[in-house]
């Protein structure tokens, strides 16, 4: 019997989790996950994708710049920076084809 742990190339995360309102590149945000997480670190890049009632919204690629699991309290925290903004026809490549299965 092991932990268990989630190895990620997206951060998805909703405003409450920390999706910033305004997208800046190089610009650090903070984040909050339910869940004990791996990110791709730096020179690494993870997929940025708002979610939204369930739908990801994907809007660019981020380096995960600090990341901390707290194991007792089943959460993962920590900074990224914004390192590509995807253009409105990027999105609608990406949105229409990487939902998550149950939205797909």
């Amino acid at each position: 019997m092991g932990s268990p742990l989630i190895i990620n190339d997206t951060l998805q995360i909703t405003t409450e989790q920390g999706f910033p309102k305004e997208l800046i590149i190089n610009k650090e945000y903070w984040f909050k996950k339910d869940g004990r997480r791996l990110y791709r670190l730096p020179p690494g890049r993870v997929f940025l994708a708002h979610n939204q009632k369930g739908t990801w919204d994907y809007r660019g690629e981020a380096q995960v710049t600090e990341l901390t699991i707290l194991p007792l309290e089943e959460k993962t925290i920590g900074k990224f920076k914004i390192v590509k903004i995807y253009s409105e026809e990027h999105r609608k490549v990406l949105n229409a084809n990487m939902q998550p299965p149950e939205k797909s």
